[in-house]
């Protein structure tokens, strides 16, 4: 996979696709494997925003089951299978446990029915899965399983839980990556640091797009049939530069930050999952009673998720220290065994959220729960479309959908969508990576379009992982990739200083 910006600006495509997070990788890929031709241009690094900082759960729908929504149920639990069936390396399967007898959370008897439910309502969700990646059946726990799962819990409490299996992302970023390299495999053009930063509209349809490489400042044109615009919280703002008048201020605001925080302890190889105060007055929307979630990773834990809305003049580095404030509070109360300080916090990850903000029904201070899509049509070019994401787990399926739409736009036949069962180009099971850390890092230089000493650090290699690369590892990193791409000391020296300055958010 080579970056080539110069190739992006010949022939027309048929579809350009802004945006290189989850969901215009699924999009790219998805319109490649159909046999479009595509383009997929990203202003930062692929995966390197929202969809790096992910909780890393891949959640099957019980949750939707409580509130009777069939529908979804089982739009979760078939994308969750779809990610482990083509992504066995990233996607493995991953314990979810919840205690009983707290108040706001069902017993174990409700929670019984429920996982019969679940597994009689989800016959298929083992179908062409490596036998290492099934989802078994869920059970009820007793009371001393459970705490011996979780001893951090008060034995006061506790009268049990449910165990039930969804699945984790090893690496959200590799798995973005992934959908990446496999459209590239299929002959899509792509290049991460290329902006979008101009729109040519003649006779209500976008005839091409400047593309402005941010390594460079050499600017192209790109043209293309169709143009999908999925730059997550970024969208309505590039949208409004192809729109003949702009895109109008809406009067609240439309996106929350949202973090995790990465502890330097592991309690459990399963997830836990733990009801917030019900009283809480931080919690968005003040209603409280959230389920918070700890996820384990190889040697730290993630917990999540704390969001709030921020308005214009907000300080972002405020808000998330607010945020990790409030989070950590949120989970000692609600299991004091924890512990927790903020000694224990090796850093933070966050990320932009659309919340429903009048879009659809429920307090408009609550995150979305329906991908956003519109066009094309309306005020804009008539080929224009925009996606926004809301689940990383169901970004696959809101691709398949999109493509079907420019499919249509382009008055061609309907082609099957095959991105559920084709297996993502890097991301099978191995027995292991055997090679040395310098390989990776020379194969992430030339093979994976690791441009920037922080793309291979952050999102092509673990040298990144929180607490942080060491300077020792940093500058080995940096003499094979400057090597590699032919950077002279300057350029190093800046490189270096932006990594061991700027972590990977």
């Amino acid at each position: 996979m080579r970056r080539n910006l110069e190739q992006l600006g010949g022939a027309e495509h048929d579809v350009l696709v802004i945006g290189g997070g989850i969901q215009g990788a699924c999009v790219a890929w998805d319109a490649a494997l159909r046999g479009l031709k595509v383009a997929l241009v990203e202003r930062d690094d692929f995966g390197g925003a929202t969809s790096a900082n992910s909780l890393r759960i891949v959640h099957g729908g019980i949750r939707y089951l409580a509130r009777g929504d069939l529908v979804r149920m089982r739009e979760s639990t078939r994308e969750r299978s779809a990610l482990l069936r083509v992504a066995p390396g990233l996607v493995q399967p991953l314990p979810v446990l919840v205690p009983t007898g707290p108040p706001g959370v069902p017993g174990r008897a409700a929670f019984g029915v429920a996982l019969t439910l679940t597994h009689l309502l989800s016959p298929a969700r083992n179908r062409d899965l490596h036998p290492s990646r099934h989802i078994a059946a869920g059970r009820v726990l007793s009371r001393s399983e459970c705490l011996r799962r979780f001893p951090a819990l008060d034995r006061d409490s506790c009268t049990g839980g449910a165990l039930w299996y969804d699945a984790r992302m090893t690496r959200p970023e590799r798995l973005t990556l992934a959908f990446v390299v496999s459209a590239a495999s299929v002959g899509a053009q792509v290049a991460n640091h290329a902006e979008a930063d101009g729109f040519e509209v003649t006779g209500g349809a976008v005839r091409a797009v400047r593309v402005t490489d941010r390594l460079t400042g050499r600017s192209h044109q790109v043209r293309a049939r169709q143009v999908v615009i999925a730059a997550g919280p970024w969208s309505q703002a590039l949208a409004g530069l192809a729109q003949e008048r702009p895109t109008p201020v809406p009067g609240s605001p439309r996106h929350a930050l949202a973090l995790n925080l990465v502890v330097g302890r592991r309690w459990s190889d399963a997830a836990i999952g733990l009801r917030s105060d019900p009283s809480s007055e931080a919690d968005p929307g003040g209603s409280g009673g959230r389920f918070l979630f700890l996820a384990p990773q190889e040697r730290t834990t993630l917990l999540g998720t704390w969001y709030g809305v921020t308005h214009s003049g907000d300080g972002h580095a405020a808000a998330l220290e607010r945020g990790a404030e409030t989070l950590l509070a949120q989970f000692n109360r609600a299991c004091p065994g924890l512990g927790l300080s903020e000694a224990d916090v090796l850093g933070i990850q966050w990320g932009r959220l659309p919340l429903k903000a009048g879009l659809e029904s429920g307090p408009a201070a609550i995150l979305a729960e329906r991908p956003r899509g519109i066009g094309p049509g309306g005020d804009g070019p008539a080929n224009l479309r925009i996606i926004e994401a809301v689940k990383y787990t169901t970004a696959r399926a809101v691709a398949q959908t999109v493509v079907d739409g420019v499919l249509n736009s382009l008055s061609l036949e309907a082609r099957p969508c095959r991105t559920a069962e084709t297996p993502l180009v890097g991301a099978e099971l191995s027995q292991g990576d055997r090679s040395s850390v310098a390989q990776r890092i020379l194969y992430a230089a030339e093979e994976e379009m690791g441009v920037t000493l922080g793309d291979v650090i952050f999102r092509r290699t673990e040298l990144g992982d929180l607490p942080g690369p060491d300077r020792e590892a940093v500058m080995m990193a940096c003499r094979i990739v400057g090597d590699a791409r032919g950077w002279d000391q300057r350029r190093r020296d800046a490189e270096v200083t932006s990594v061991l300055g700027a972590g990977p958010a």
